[in-house]
């Protein structure tokens, strides 16, 4: 592979992995409320090939690094892509809990899961640390304040998908130990989300580069999350004298519901109104519509309310849509990138015949 086109796989790649995770997560609740064992083969597909997309990127990702050394450091000099670096934690995370959910748990894959979870805490910490220290000492670019900023912050609180299943396998001292981190990680996203997606929204108002606008989706992910910890948190139950009553995570989860949808209906504006074409950012489009549709069952589940289910269809009929054109966009930024690659390598020849 040419160096030029090496260059190309930044941790942006990493989109296109979570994307299709959370088409997963879609399939895997349509499977919880119909009880469909089609629709548990098509989630467990979608798992299978999310995280097949993963190791590949990954590899190439890597490889890139050793093969282009001058390059090791691009992701440290551009905030989008160290940003881009925390889908690496979240699809940890997420691949991991829907493997568990599929396959369950014996003693060796229990440990292999428990590395994962403490490492990719460390790893979701560690980003967003570096990105906090970024911000504050780089010169930045205006087109790299965007919404793609808040991922360190949200990778963090996606421990929660992965700590459920791992405190009932263990209970005692490690369930207590994830516990805490699962409210730490909740704290930490939540008030650096209110501070850097202040930032990030700034930077879409003041700049409005067409090439982020799909990051603005990310906001839609945000309010779901906290919906998702604290139904998480509420369900593991008494925990250090500390609990959290379901009344008033209802309560709060309707709230923010409210939020996200009107998050989400400005967006979808958006999609109509400024399509984005032959880019890999409209690969954002899909962790956060994932997060809003698992939200969206979390409290069809407890209050029962019948036109949440609809919703929740019209969520998961846009994604599998932006799904397939996020598709279709990587392959005209594909071949876009390789014409040029083309017409740069047909360009040298002709240069040597000059007199």
């Amino acid at each position: 592979m040419r160096k030029s086109t090496l260059s190309l796989f930044g941790s942006e790649w990493f989109g296109i992995a979570i994307s299709t995770l959370a088409l997963a997560q879609v399939y895997i609740l349509v499977f919880g409320e119909t009880g469909s064992i089609y629709m548990r083969y098509v989630a467990e597909a979608f798992t299978v090939l999310g995280i097949s997309i993963f190791v590949v990127v990954f590899s190439i990702w890597v490889y890139r690094g050793f093969a282009m050394k001058d390059r090791v450091f691009s992701h440290w000099n551009n905030l989008t892509r160290l940003s881009f670096t925390a889908l690496i934690p979240i699809i940890g995370f997420l691949g991991d809990y829907q493997l568990i959910y599929f396959f369950g748990l014996s003693p060796v894959t229990a440990e292999l899961s428990l590395i994962d979870y403490y490492g990719n805490y460390v790893l979701a910490l560690v980003l967003g640390v570096l990105l906090g220290h970024r911000l504050y000492t780089k010169v930045i670019n205006a087109g790299e304040i965007n919404y793609a900023i808040v991922i360190p912050p949200l990778a963090i609180g996606t421990s929660v998908f992965l700590a459920g299943p791992l405190m009932a396998y263990y209970g005692g001292l490690e369930a207590q130990t994830m516990y805490f981190l699962v409210l730490m990680g909740l704290g930490i996203f939540f008030f650096l989300y209110i501070f850097i997606g202040s930032l990030a929204l700034a930077g879409h108002v003041s700049t409005k580069v067409p090439n982020t606008l799909p990051t603005t989706m990310l906001p839609v992910g945000i309010s779901s999350l906290i919906i998702i910890n604290l139904f998480a948190i509420a369900g593991f139950g008494k925990v250090d004298q500390i609990s959290l009553a379901l009344p008033t995570v209802e309560f709060l989860s309707v709230i923010l519901w409210g939020f996200e949808v009107w998050n989400f209906l400005v967006v979808l504006i958006l999609i109509f109104t400024n399509p984005t074409v032959g880019t890999l950012s409209i690969w954002a489009y899909g962790f956060p519509l994932g997060l809003f549709a698992t939200s969206t069952v979390k409290i069809f589940t407890f209050t029962k309310f019948p036109d949440l289910l609809w919703i929740f269809v019209a969520i998961g009929i846009m994604l599998n849509i932006l799904w397939v054109y996020a598709w279709m966009n990587t392959g005209i930024f594909m071949r876009r990138k390789l014409r040029e690659e083309t017409m740069e390598r047909n360009a040298v020849p002709n240069q040597k015949t000059l007199p």
